[in-house]
């Protein structure tokens, strides 16, 4: 309501400038009046008739009824510009036939034009809403993904090396309060990030001990301001351990790159793995989702934006994920 309020005080005042500005306004405002009003009601019977046929399809009904309002409103103007003697019916009709399909025209383009635009923002407004569930959807499963697979091997270790509970627990107390509290925004600062994957590996490392080589190269100094969409890294982390640990060799080997661009957040994962340990289902991969989960959701928060190549050779597997900076 309030923009066809503004739509007519604009109108109106466009009409009615030249009166103003003429050395007699008093003489021409009568006819300026019936002018504009003549040719708003051309423009909202555009609009009537757009809105009545036209957009529900109704095509048939919608030129007739179009055909027939411009006709009629040739007629009025005729009439207007005749018994005011300023046309001629052939000067009238020239003049006025032009005038009158062009603002009916008017409000067939502006309804079209608004009724498209409230379209697309109803869309889009879904669609975000969508996405927005999914991801809500998708960061639910991650937490309990990862504390599956947490707590299955602290049983393990709870039975063949009971000391090594205690600061898995205060590790794994600081991983779950970041999942928990830190993790429901659609991006955090990177740092933040950094610090749960920092516990999280140094949580594998207490629970492996010697068997694991795990070299981080992490360069990000002085950008705080970097963000990133949480829990994305962790899961190509966390699967380079659980390949790792599968492995028959004895030594495993894994090594965690990140740095920054002008552009992009880079981050490479390498870890040693064999065929045959590989084959081995352990009862978080056969019941995980974090992978796939993390696919989509770099599909959600980096339409586009990012690109994702994995490479698994004889003896070794190798993740690179670098991401659009947001």
């Amino acid at each position: 309501m309030t923009l066809h309020i503004v739509f007519c005080i604009v109108f109106i005042l466009l009409f009615f400038l030249p009166v103003i500005t003429s050395p007699a306004p008093s003489e021409i405002a009568i006819n300026a009046v019936v002018i504009c009003t003549f040719f708003m009601l051309t423009l909202y019977c555009g609009r009537f008739v757009t809105r009545k046929w036209l957009l529900k399809n109704k095509l048939v009904s919608f030129i007739i009824a179009a055909a027939l309002t411009i006709i009629l409103f040739s007629l009025l103007m005729l009439a207007l510009l005749t018994v005011s003697r300023q046309k001629s019916p052939v000067q009238a009709l020239s003049l006025g036939v032009p005038l009158v399909i062009l603002f009916f025209s008017m409000g067939i383009f502006l309804t079209m034009t608004s009724t498209t635009l409230r379209r697309q923002i109803t869309a889009a407004e879904i669609d975000r809403k969508q996405k927005q569930s999914e991801l809500e959807l998708l960061r639910s499963q991650l937490s309990p993904h990862f504390l599956f697979n947490t707590l299955h091997n602290l049983y393990g270790l709870s039975v063949t090396d009971p000391s090594t509970i205690p600061p898995l627990l205060i590790k794994l107390a600081d991983l779950l309060r970041y999942s928990v509290y830190d993790t429901r925004k659609e991006y955090v600062i990177l740092q933040e990030e950094l610090a749960y994957i920092y516990n999280y590996i140094d949580l594998e490392k207490i629970r492996l001990g010697d068997r694991v080589d795990c070299i981080t190269e992490i360069n990000v100094d002085n950008e705080e301001e970097v963000r990133i969409a949480p829990l994305i890294l962790i899961t190509f982390i966390e699967n380079a351990f659980k390949h790792a640990k599968d492995s028959i060799e004895q030594k495993i080997y894994i090594e965690i790159k990140l740095w920054i661009t002008n552009s992009e957040i880079c981050f490479t994962v390498l870890n040693s793995h064999s065929e045959k340990g590989s084959q081995r289902k352990s009862i978080s991969e056969s019941s995980g989702q974090g992978l796939p989960n993390t696919i989509r959701r770099l599909d959600l928060l980096y339409p586009g934006n990012y690109s994702l190549v994995q490479d698994k050779g004889t003896n070794k597997y190798f993740v690179e994920l670098k991401l659009k900076r947001v």
